[in-house]
């Protein structure tokens, strides 16, 4: 590159750098925060944040992130991949900032590498300079990119697929490892995103590129050359020692976020996914057909942001405008130069990922879901968009150019000079490129509803009062998902006041609670144990809790069995949509934002000793049994095995005084003075380890999914420790690929150097 083309690189990211930030401005000077709505939650502040702030929580006070105690009773941090725990942007910046802090500069990084990353991209397959700065800011500013800043994951793995690309492009053109390594590198931090999904969907368009690249470069000779034949050309692909290293660094990339992919699959195998999806759950809330129009006009089915939108899909997962001039120049791409192979690749990329996102309204999806390994672990297929938005922003680079080749090359020569400067014309370049952006701005920022920092900020009136509570205790949220509607209802969606989304923050909504060190027994969480969604429900299906209360008009009627769980889950204090019935155990406490505020005096400790064992076989029997009357937790616990040499006895079992307890440990100091069940409600996982007194003791699924030990008669010291496998085999495994990636790097300069010196001994002698 020479000494032109470098400052001209320069000034095209820092142009790029500039849009980003004053498009954002609000995030990057923290006066504001983003608050994208889903409508029955925020998966970006009841999900995919509280987990960094978990995060950062952990790595401030020294603790590894292994748990997070305040959802669920206890889940697993690492075993959640969307945290992205192992994330390098995630580590750096939730481990040195404050968490709202961080997250403003995680948003800003990932629309900065997205943007940057499609520039070079564009530059390296020969775009202009001022295409590129368009494909940059069209992949960047794209209606997928923006409307999945929620899902933050998804953002951060799909930013990185233009910088891969470009290291597969310059491998092949340069014929140099050290680029396929590099590209090793950029793929395994897809993965440890967080999301496997657009992961997955990037690496199957890599195997796709990259074989036909490089085939398409060897068959590419000089005009006059015998060009080899097509069973030549095929061979020498595989002879080829970049063909090989190319499949090494894809299962090296991945391997590289073992750390993660273990405990989630761990995970999965214990959820409603293990071995798969259904093709009818894959494929709920299909794509809308009519919102294939949204490409030209984006609100041509309306706005969920001001909710006009009429169309059957989910808005933002049906949204992929890349600007009106953007799919101009990209559809031109294809008619003006289709004999480039960049075109006709991301030509059919672009249809092909298209026809999938369409889901089961064509058979193209149900054929990859059937035959396709992986394809059967994942639902919304119309989030395979990043790759036609992308595949549209190269085009439209590409486009650029080429209109700009031929109208120099239909131009009298006398003309050519003159053409020439004035296409380079800062004039022009600023106009064609200020039409694009405010096209952009103009419909894309309104996805992105930001708040006032400081109103979102402080604390609720809710959390105000339960923070002087010393004790320790869980809060449930009553009817949360229909606080969050009523406050999308009263905002008129997120693009008027957004005033009923602050206040509805007193309800602490689930995982929000987090984000104030309150715990709580549910969560929000999509890939969660299904024992654990037995009981408390998820966004796909309800739990036993959905039958133990009944609403009436403004009132919440609860059963026995509903308070049976607030018991047994050491629940103290309620928030809710509906006023409660009156109860004896029930203090109404007021009304914040529209919540009602409750505390409940009838509740067990977090840990507590029962003398009595009543046996299930399965966990039908132990939901059943759990609100039944036969099941009195005070007294007795569920098993599905029996301890051996437990005897039920009667009378008081004695007492527990937790004396630590950490996120990844707890300790307890017990008096019995007979054998007894320990019964901790926090939730039971694979992992978790107990002592007594030092030595090793079994733990037991308890309550379908709290935790149990047997302690014998006397005074005994119990710890619980979370040590699990899955992780130390990730963290060994993912240590284990990025020693080979360093080896990798290392070993060709000293081989050159042994070689070097060799041949200087020849010469001496």
């Amino acid at each position: 590159m020479n000494q032109d083309a470098k400052v001209q690189t320069r000034v095209a990211v820092a142009f790029i750098l500039a849009v980003v930030v004053a498009a954002f401005w609000k995030l990057a000077s923290m006066k504001g925060l983003l608050i994208t709505d889903d409508i029955f939650a925020s998966d970006l502040m009841n999900e995919n944040f509280p987990y960094r702030f978990s995060l950062g929580n952990a790595l401030q006070s020294g603790h590894l992130p292994l748990w997070v105690r305040e959802i669920y009773g206890g889940f697993p941090l690492l075993a959640r991949a969307d945290a992205g725990v192992c994330y390098p942007f995630n580590l750096l910046l939730f481990g040195l900032f404050p968490p709202y802090l961080a997250l403003n500069l995680t948003i800003l990084l990932t629309i900065v590498t997205a943007a940057i990353g499609m520039y070079l991209y564009a530059r390296e397959i020969g775009s202009s300079q001022l295409a590129s700065v368009i494909g940059g800011i069209a992949f960047c500013f794209s209606g997928y990119l923006l409307s999945n800043l929620k899902h933050t994951s998804i953002a951060n793995a799909a930013c990185w697929l233009p910088l891969a690309l470009t290291l597969l492009e310059r491998a092949v053109a340069r014929k140099h490892c050290r680029f396929l390594l590099c590209f090793g590198i950029v793929f395994g931090l897809q993965h440890l995103s967080g999301n496997a999904q657009t992961a997955y969907y990037s690496g199957v368009l890599y195997l796709f590129y990259f074989p036909f690249r490089l085939f398409n470069n060897q068959r590419d000779i000089p005009a006059g050359s015998r060009k080899p034949s097509l069973t030549s050309s095929v061979l020498s692909l595989f002879r080829n020692r970049l063909t090989w290293l190319f499949a090494g660094v894809l299962i090296l990339g991945s391997l590289l976020a073992a750390i993660q992919l273990i405990p989630t699959y761990e995970m999965v195998s214990l959820s409603q996914r293990s071995g798969g999806v259904t093709f009818q759950y894959a494929s709920s809330y299909p794509y809308d057909p009519r919102d294939f129009w949204t490409f030209f006009y984006p609100y041509v089915n309306g706005d969920i942001g001001n909710l006009t939108y009429s169309g059957k899909g989910i808005f933002w997962e049906d949204y992929g405008y890349v600007g009106a001039v953007t799919l101009l120049l990209a559809l031109s791409a294809p008619l003006r130069w289709w004999r480039n192979w960049h075109v006709r690749f991301f030509s059919v990329s672009a249809v092909v990922s298209y026809l999938l996102v369409l889901g089961p309204a064509t058979p193209v999806y149900r054929f990859v879901f059937d035959y396709v390994p992986g394809m059967n672990y994942f639902r919304f297929p119309t989030r395979l968009l990043f790759i036609t938005d992308g595949s549209l922003a190269v085009l439209a680079a590409l486009g650029l150019t080429r209109f700009a080749q031929q109208f120099l090359d239909r131009a009298p020569k006398s003309e050519t000079r003159s053409l020439l400067r004035h296409r380079r014309s800062p004039l022009v370049q600023a106009v064609f490129l200020l039409v694009v952006i405010c096209d952009l701005l103009y419909f894309q920022l309104r996805q992105n509803p930001i708040v006032d920092s400081a109103r979102w900020m402080a604390p609720p009136k809710t959390v105000e009062i339960l923070k002087q509570d010393p004790s320790l205790f869980r809060m449930f949220c009553v009817g949360g998902n229909q606080a969050h509607r009523r406050a999308f209802r009263q905002a008129g969606g997120w693009e008027g006041d957004l005033q009923p989304f602050v206040e509805q923050r007193e309800f602490l909504q689930p995982s929000s609670n987090v984000l104030y060190g309150i715990s709580s027994p549910n969560g929000y969480a999509n890939l969660t144990p299904k024992y654990i969604i037995d009981i408390w429900g998820d966004q796909n299906r309800a739990g036993i809790i959905s039958r133990t209360a009944s609403t009436q008009g403004d009132n919440f009627r609860p059963t026995s069995a509903f308070w049976k769980l607030m018991r047994m889950h050491n629940v103290k204090y309620l928030t809710s949509f509906w006023r409660f019935a009156p109860a004896p155990n029930l203090r109404p406490l007021g009304m914040y934002g529209g919540a009602y505020l409750y505390q409940n005096s009838d509740f067990l400790a977090r840990a507590y000793l029962v003398n009595d064992v009543l046996p299930v076989a399965d966990d039908a029997i132990a939901l059943r049994m759990l609100t039944s009357d036969e099941f009195v937790p005070e007294r007795s616990v569920l098993l599905e095995a029996m301890p051996p040499d437990f005897r039920p006895g009667e009378g008081a079992p004695g007492n527990v005084e937790i004396t630590q307890y950490t996120p990844n440990q707890a300790e307890m100091k017990v008096q019995t003075a007979r054998d007894a069940i320990l019964v901790f409600s926090d939730s039971y996982y694979p992992g978790w380890i107990a002592e007594i007194d030092g030595s090793p003791t079994t733990i037991y699924r308890a309550n379908v999914t709290q935790r149990a030990v047997v302690v014998p008669a006397g005074e005994h010291r119990v710890s619980f420790r979370f040590r699990p496998a899955s992780v130390v085999v990730g963290f060994w495994v993912s240590g284990a690929s990025l020693l080979v990636f360093f080896a990798c790097f290392l070993i060709p300069p000293l081989w050159r150097k042994r070689a070097s010196a060799l041949s200087c001994a020849k010469v001496d002698v």
